[in-house]
């Protein structure tokens, strides 16, 4: 009996012994370790927009909101508080006005947000500081002028909405806010302990726009505008092998070139020309007639005028005079051999009626009914480019295939993206119509696009709208400089001049000049490329390297020893912009 005591006794002291371990434990822990802790959190960022020649678009920065807890603050002063003119005196701080703020019907009201947290403290009295709570967030910065917030597009509550912030926004956003946290005890000793978890930003994206050369070209397009009374100038530019655009605009307030569509017009021969060829319909030499109108189809009161009476014309001289007669006999040809499903396989294969790919939301697919949808006239206006709807996009890709020896280039906006190509003609069947269109800028419609010197393949295009009052002028084109450029030019419903060979074939050749007068000034700057490390260089030494480069300088911060700098391309030249220090750098 008493062995059986003792070892009950045993039991119960050890399990005491344990238990009073553990509490001891307990409470020794939190004493020595969270005698004091703060959690503070670190907000992570959006990732950059750049340009293509790495000059920011988009950018963000960590800004301090204050909110005021109304509830809070009523639940301890009443409404009191709504006299007081220190309270009245802080909504002002704010740029608040008690007359307008509602709050009654509100728990919380959002004072404002500064870069710095003491800018929101020094505008808060004491007394209510404790009713104030200071959020860090996320201030979204980007160039929404010359008509690139329809390419970078704008965010809300941290998420794109449009433009590229909305096609990247799953590389964009935020991926981890960090956290810094410190804990203080002092019961022996002092002991502080801190952990950072560094904040995980967005991924940066690399845009294939030209912002430089996107400002330039949208100030002319604006001048253009006001000069030919005009409601609308648009201009895309890409580069004919990899589809990178390197200039979108619009003077519009609506991004027309990928979210509205026109008819193409004579822009549209090449494509059907160089389809007839291919399909082995026509040659180069291939005789037409044109008394200056055609009726398409017999026992239908319906006469499609052109021009001028070119009589005996052969299809070569049928596109570099834009005969609406051949342009609209070829046609006939291809679909009185193979049926109106096969001009509608064509125009699929160009990419009309169908999105692009382009990386904004919302491009739109044009309009191209199917066959069993048209009227019986359709194929015929579709052979001088009505009838039919394309985006500027889809139009500038189309004729690229041509220019681009037959290969199909998908326009993209990304940098760093894949170039996607098909084959849709043969290289044969490319270069015969190239030839052509080069003659089209020597000696036919387009002589006005025509620059000295330089090769021109080009297509006027006049589109007409609002029941033949208004027209939309066209001309697109390539021109080869430092490599090949596939332009789009269009002018709506100019009061002026109508055609556009004399409307938009001058102003092809505007963005031409104006593209050679920017690349020239590159090149003369591109010795900046080799210019040495220069932090903790002084301003003495700083004059002599903008002599020696012909470099502009702009001081940001005053100093003596430079201590950041950065290059910045300009239309007047490079700019290299230095952040000064009184020490120099380690």
């Amino acid at each position: 009996m008493n062995k059986l005591s003792n070892k009950r006794y045993k039991i119960v002291f050890i399990s005491f012994v344990l238990i009073l371990s553990t509490l001891i434990f307990k409470i020794w822990n939190n004493i020595y370790t969270n005698q004091y802790a703060i959690n503070s959190k670190v907000i992570a960022l959006r990732g950059n927009i750049y340009d293509s020649r790495g000059r920011l678009l988009a950018t963000s920065e960590v800004v301090y909101t204050a909110y005021l807890d109304i509830r809070y603050l009523k639940a301890i002063a009443g409404n009191a508080f709504k006299r007081d003119p220190d309270f009245i005196k802080m909504l002002s701080n704010f740029g608040l006005s008690e007359k307008l703020v509602d709050l009654d019907n509100n728990n919380i009201l959002r004072l404002g947000s500064f870069s710095k947290r003491e800018e929101i403290q020094k505008k808060i009295p004491t007394q209510y500081l404790k009713f104030v709570n200071i959020e860090q967030e996320e201030r979204r910065i980007s160039i929404q002028d010359f008509a690139l917030n329809f390419i970078v597009g704008r965010t809300e509550q941290r998420c794109g909405i449009s433009g590229a912030e909305a096609y990247f926004d799953k590389l964009l956003r935020p991926i981890r806010d960090g956290i810094i946290s410190i804990s203080y005890s002092s019961f022996i000793g002092n002991r502080v302990k801190s952990v950072r978890i560094e904040p995980e930003n967005g991924k940066d994206i690399k845009l294939t726009i030209d912002i430089s050369l996107q400002k330039k070209l949208y100030d002319f397009a604006k001048k253009y505008q006001l000069e030919k009374q005009a409601t609308e100038v648009g201009i895309l530019l890409m580069e004919s092998k990899t589809g990178k655009i390197r200039v979108a605009l619009t003077t519009q307030s609506w991004p027309t070139y990928y979210m509205g569509y026109l008819e193409p017009g004579s822009t549209i021969k090449p494509i059907l020309f160089a389809a007839a060829l291919e399909l082995g319909l026509v040659t180069p030499e291939t005789n037409f007639y044109c008394p200056g109108y055609i009726k398409p189809i017999e026992g239908l009161d319906l006469t499609i005028k052109d021009l001028e009476k070119h009589e005996n014309i052969t299809l070569y001289d049928g596109l570099v005079h834009s005969c609406n007669v051949v342009s609209i006999l070829t046609t006939k040809k291809i679909i009185d051999t193979y049926g109106q499903e096969k001009l509608y396989e064509i125009l699929t294969s160009f990419g009309f009626g169908k999105e692009t790919g382009i990386e904004l939301l919302g491009e739109i697919p044009g309009k191209l009914n199917p066959p069993d949808k048209w009227y019986r006239a359709d194929w015929a206006f579709i052979g001088i480019g009505q009838s039919i709807g394309v985006t500027p996009i889809q139009l500038l890709a189309a004729f690229n295939s041509i220019v681009n020896d037959g290969i199909y280039v998908s326009p993209t906006l990304d940098e760093s993206g894949e170039i996607r190509t098909k084959k849709i003609l043969s290289a044969d069947t490319a270069k015969i119509v190239k030839t052509m269109l080069l003659d089209v800028v020597e000696k036919g419609t387009g002589v006005n696009a025509k620059v000295d010197e330089i090769k021109i393949l080009g297509k006027t295009g006049t589109a007409q709208k609002n029941g033949k009052k208004d027209v939309t002028a066209l001309f697109i084109g390539q021109v080869k400089l430092d490599k090949e450029y596939t332009i789009l030019v269009w002018v709506d419903s100019p009061q002026k001049e109508k055609l556009s060979s004399i409307v938009a074939a001058p102003l092809f050749k505007n963005v031409v000049e104006e593209l050679i007068q920017y690349q020239t000034k590159n090149s003369q700057n591109s010795n900046n490329a080799e210019i040495p490390n220069i932090k903790g260089w002084t301003i003495k030494q700083l004059i002599s390297l903008a002599n020696e480069k012909k470099l502009n300088i702009k001081i940001h911060e005053k100093g003596l020893y430079v201590d950041k700098y950065e290059f910045e391309i300009t239309s007047e030249g490079t700019a290299l912009n230095v952040w000064l220090s009184d020490l120099p750098p380690l």
